[in-house]
Parts: structure tokens; sequence; C-alpha cells
């Protein structure tokens, strides 16, 4: 449990830097600059520091065509445009709505069920959810909106959709022994192409203000997202199942709103203390079921002591944010 919120403490720093680049650059040129960077650089290191290079068959080419374009373009062009608009603290707790979206296209793609009490974890945490819809930024109110949503929250639920769907079809990849790199960066690579082509034809030629103090945190964001976090996300992917992998991502909105409301000077009012005590309170619910389902894991790496008994086979039982 210590890896996978050390894991949400990096991967929440993504937010605000994201919501501190598109103060310089447009939604879709980010999306794309940031991903073809990041796969370019993992799919260098995967080919020259790597035994298994770039080995891609040709019967998988329909799996990497759906995750480039559920799991990067569509996700990341969406989630950006909601970005400008919302605050970090709201975008990432609108997230915490993953986990039912892992949970049904499992369903359909695996037959998983969950158990009673994963359920009521999984309802209670999202009903953490419910506090924050009550609050809305400036922007959002300049836009039309349908029924309780903005354009923005609804942006950000599509998202949802499609990098839960990602996420399924990921599984399948992992099975099929490719690598996390080799997997990350063929996906990031052709999902930054076609977000570039995208900028490029609705947004102009390089929409960057101040490129110097712009690529500086893009190299950041790059390091510390795609290729840290990124990479070891797909490595406990391996020993705990999808929906707890997609749930621990309720632990994100608490280190981005401590990010926000230091760097970025965002407010935190009531709304976000009551809604990370509800989803705190769910992700135990489904992480006490989960232990008596199957052993918990300490990797190999770190502890010499206790290792599984056997080898846990991945279960969909997924891959943010």
């Amino acid at each position: 449990m210590f890896f996978i919120i050390a894991l949400q403490a990096l991967w929440a720093s993504s937010i605000p830097l994201s919501k501190i680049l598109l103060n310089y650059s447009s939604p879709i040129f980010l999306a794309g600059i940031r991903m073809l960077l990041a796969g370019i650089l993992l799919l260098t290191y995967q080919f020259f520091f790597t035994q298994q290079g770039l080995n891609l068959q040709r019967k998988h080419f329909w799996f990497y065509a759906q995750i480039i374009f559920f799991g990067i373009y569509l996700k990341y062009i969406l989630r950006y445009w909601g970005l400008v608009q919302l605050s970090t603290a709201k975008m990432s707790f609108m997230l915490n709505i993953t986990p039912f979206c892992v949970a049904l296209f499992s369903y359909f793609a695996f037959n998983e069920k969950l158990s009673k009490q994963k359920w009521m974890g999984l309802i209670l945490g999202f009903s953490g959810l419910i506090p924050i819809l009550f609050l809305s930024c400036p922007a959002e109110n300049l836009n039309k909106s349908i029924l309780f949503f903005s354009w923005a929250e609804l942006a950000i639920l599509a998202e949802i959709a499609a990098h839960s769907y990602a996420l399924i079809v990921m599984r399948k990849m992992v099975r099929e022994n490719y690598s996390a790199g080799m997997t990350n960066g063929i996906r990031m690579f052709g999902g930054g192409i076609l977000a570039l082509m995208t900028a490029f034809m609705t947004e102009g030629f390089m929409p960057v203000t101040n490129p110097i103090t712009f690529s500086g945190y893009l190299t950041v964001l790059i390091l510390l997202s795609n290729v840290i976090c990124h990479n070891f996300y797909i490595y406990l992917l391996k020993y705990y199942s999808a929906t707890f992998l997609a749930f621990t991502d309720f632990l994100s909105p608490i280190f981005v709103a401590f990010y926000g409301w230091l760097f970025l000077h965002e407010i935190i009012t009531w709304h976000y203390y009551l809604s990370g005590t509800i989803v705190l309170t769910g992700l135990y619910l489904f992480y006490q079921d989960e232990l008596s389902s199957q052993n918990s894991f300490i990797p190999a790496f770190i502890s010499k002591w206790k290792r599984p008994t056997q080898r846990q086979e991945i279960t969909i039982n997924q891959a943010k944010n």
C-alpha cells in the first residue's frame, strides 16, 4: 500500500503542472507535444537499452490503435480542454468515478464480478464526488451547461469513459507480455502525433508563449508522469486487480488539492475535506475486501523477506492522473 500512496503523491503533481503549462500553450498542442516527446524518449530507451527491442506483432495493431486513440489522444485533449476552466482539485475529484467505468467495462470484457463490500466501497467513494459538484469556478459559469454539468465537467466525464475503456484494452496487452516501456512508448508516440496534427489544423503552428518557461515545466512533467509514474503503474498492474488500482486514484485528489493550494493559490473549502473523508472510507472498505481475496504484494526488489507464495496472475478481477 505504501508504494501505491507514493505513486499517487507523485502522479498528482502532473495536474497542477499541466494547469501551469496551459498558461503558456493551447490544450491540444500541449497534449500532443507532451505525448510525442514522452513516446520518443520511451521508445529510444526500449530500442537501445533493453533486450526486447521493439517487437510489435501485426495481430496486435488493433489493440494499439485503440489505446492510442482512447487512452492518449481523446483522453488528454478532453482533459486539458476541461482543465482550462476547472480548478485542479475539482477535476481530480471528478476522476474518482473512474472505478465505476472500469468495473462496468471489466464486467462485459472479462465477466468480472465485485463483492458486496467492494460495491459498498465504490458507491461510498463515488458519493464523495457530490459535494464537489456543487462548486463552480468563474470560467465554468461563462459557458452553457447541460442539466447540472458545465461543458468542462462533461469533457472530463467523457475523458473518464475513454480512459476506462483504454485500461481494459491495456489489460489485454499486458497479458501478451509486452513491456511497459514499449506499450507506453507506442501509445504516447501515436497519440502525440494525432494530437499535434489536430492542433496544427485547429490552433495554428506552435501556439506557445514563453517557450523557455514552457519547455522547463514540460520536461519536469514528462519525466515525472510519463516516464516514472506511467511505467510504475503498469508494473503494479501485475500484482493488483484493475478495479482496485483505479480505485486508489481516490487518493490523488487529496494531494492535488494540497498542491493547488500551495502553488496555484486555489481555495480549499469544506467540500474537499468532506469528499476526502468519504472517499478514504470507501477506499478502506474496498481494500479490506481486496486483502481477503488475495495476498498483498511487496515488490521483490524492495523486500527480501516477504514474497508472494505464488505468482499472482494479472486480473481484471485494469491502468491515471
